[in-house]
C-alpha cells in the first residue's frame, strides 16, 4: 500500500480551520448524526476550492479516499462536494481503490 503525504502551508492550515469553524457555527450539530473526521476535511477542501476557484484535485481525491475508507457513502461525499452522486462516482471512483491512498488520521 502506498502512502501519500502533503505539506500544508500556514495559510492553507488557517483557511481549513476557518472553514471548519464556520461550519460548526452555522449548523446545529445536535440535529446531525456523527460523521467521520474525514468527511469534515473533505468538506473544508471543497469549501476552499469554491472560495478560491482553484480546486486541488489531488488533495480532494485523497480526501475522498479517506472518507470512503472511513465508511462514508458516495451519497454523503456527493453532498459534501455539492455534486451529484453520478458526477462524484465518475470523477473519484478510482479514489476508492485501497491500493492508492493510505488513510490518515485527522486529515493529515
Amino acid at each position: 500500500m502506498t502512502s501519500t503525504t502533503r505539506t500544508w502551508t500556514v495559510e492553507e492550515t488557517l483557511a481549513q480551520g476557518e472553514a471548519l469553524a464556520d461550519y460548526f457555527e452555522s449548523v446545529d450539530l445536535s440535529q446531525h448524526p456523527a460523521y467521520p473526521a474525514a468527511d469534515y476535511w473533505l468538506m473544508c477542501a471543497a469549501q476552499r476550492a469554491a472560495a478560491t476557484g482553484n480546486p486541488d484535485h489531488d488533495r480532494i481525491r485523497e480526501l475522498v479516499a479517506d472518507a470512503r475508507s472511513a465508511g462514508s457513502s458516495w451519497e454523503r461525499i456527493a453532498e459534501l462536494l455539492g455534486m451529484t452522486v453520478e458526477t462524484v462516482r465518475e470523477r473519484y471512483s478510482d479514489a476508492d481503490d485501497d491500493d492508492q491512498v493510505e488513510p490518515r488520521l485527522a486529515g493529515g
